[in-house]
């Protein structure tokens, strides 16, 4: 929080985030398992937000997943398991 002016649900950490990594907040997804706010700051930066596990189920995330062990990251693509899908 000591980076940004406003915590979850505002947008600024995951901006803030992205801009640090030097992309645009909208070539980054989120991971998100809590109610505090997360997805909601996520969607709000324009990242791509994925819902992880029953609690990710709680958030506004429109993809949810079981969880990140079927998630894999190849050449700038992430992919999963249609059986790992929670929602969608």
């Amino acid at each position: 929080m000591g980076d940004v002016s406003h915590g979850k649900p505002a947008p600024d950490g995951y901006r803030s985030a992205a801009e640090k990594l030097g992309f645009a907040a909208a070539r980054t997804v989120v991971f998100e398992d809590s109610t505090a706010g997360g997805a909601k700051a996520g969607a709000a930066a324009g990242a791509t937000v994925i819902g992880v596990g029953q609690r990710g189920l709680a958030t506004d995330a429109t993809i949810v997943v079981r969880d990140l062990r079927g998630l894999t990251w190849r050449d700038g693509v992430l992919s999963l398991a249609a059986a790992d899908l929670l929602r969608f």
